[in-house]
């Protein structure tokens, strides 16, 4: 998935949790990395608008890819990965090259050209469209993990999948709590410190992934409305909820929509979040708030 992962678990068999951890990444990957060619995913782009039988796994991920879908308004769209690779973002980010010619948006499909059979698990993927679960499938991954390790009997777990935060057990802070520092993506510092119980804290941001073409700075997070990288005035969304994949689709979705439509947006589905504009101050939904340092200049509740 492009990502590097981190993992603390307590139990009485640490080393075995951690074999079945690295173990279930190296599945998990193989199912749904847009990077490997030889992944389920892969194969399903490659499929040519044929019906493809879906493993558990594979499923698993697209009904939450056609979930986030609809409770964004299509704002997450996981047809995205043409307009990715036209806009050079083709293999892992080490290989993107830094600059290059000039480029044009490709057109985003829209999800609802894919057809989800729920009774056969099946999907068709017409000829000409590729998906790329991006940030969702960190999520979903930490989010596994967290829930097989504690099937296995760690008491305490905590995952970070890419910077995608995933807990689950007591933690080691007060109130059993994951006590979670986020640092600002464009200066730095400390953005803000937030306690996590059985929960999850993503960040989409266009300050990591960025590359030249023609002399224009591009980024990751595609508009599915233009084929362009978003251009809202936001630098990064965080967002926290129950869970990790839902999280990231939300974090990704809000900071396309930009601010006074991300903040609805965040409302609507219940979850809470801290948008950072480009010029680093910070605004918030009204629950967490509180939680940024007091130091930092312009944030307040959406």
């Amino acid at each position: 998935m492009g990502s590097e992962m981190e993992l603390l678990a307590w139990g009485v068999d640490g080393q075995r949790y951690v074999s079945w951890a690295i173990d279930e990444t190296e599945r998990l990957e193989q199912c749904w990395s847009r990077f490997r060619p030889t992944s389920e995913l892969s194969t399903l782009n490659s499929s040519g608008g044929r019906p493809h039988a879906c493993s558990p796994l594979l499923w698993a991920a697209l009904e939450r890819a056609a979930t986030a879908w609809r409770e964004t308004g299509g704002l997450f769209d996981a047809t995205v990965l043409d307009a990715l690779v036209t806009l050079g973002y083709s293999d892992t980010f080490r290989a993107v090259a830094p600059s290059g010619p000039a480029v044009n948006a490709a057109s985003v499909p829209g999800f609802a050209l894919i057809t989800l059979d729920a009774a056969s698990s099946t999907v068709v993927v017409p000829a000409g469209v590729a998906l790329d679960l991006g940030g969702l499938g960190k999520g979903l991954t930490a989010d596994m993990l967290v829930a097989g390790l504690l099937e296995r009997g760690a008491t305490s777990v905590m995952i970070s999948a890419g910077g995608d935060i995933r807990v689950g057990g007591p933690g080691p802070d007060d109130d059993d709590a994951w006590m979670t520092e986020v640092e600002h993506p464009i200066d730095t510092s400390t953005l803000l410190r937030f306690p996590l119980v059985d929960e999850a804290l993503v960040q989409s941001t266009t300050r990591l992934r960025r590359w030249v073409r023609g002399g224009v700075e591009l980024h990751h997070l595609i508009d599915p409305r233009t084929g362009w990288p978003a251009e809202t005035g936001l630098a990064a969304v965080v967002v926290t909820g129950p869970q990790a994949w839902r999280a990231e689709a939300m974090a990704k979705a809000a900071l396309i929509a930009g601010e006074r439509e991300g903040l609805a947006l965040l409302a609507r589905v219940g979850h809470d979040g801290w948008l950072v504009r480009d010029d680093a101050t910070v605004v918030a939904t009204a629950d967490v708030a509180g939680d940024l340092p007091s130091t930092q200049e312009g944030a307040h509740a959406g």
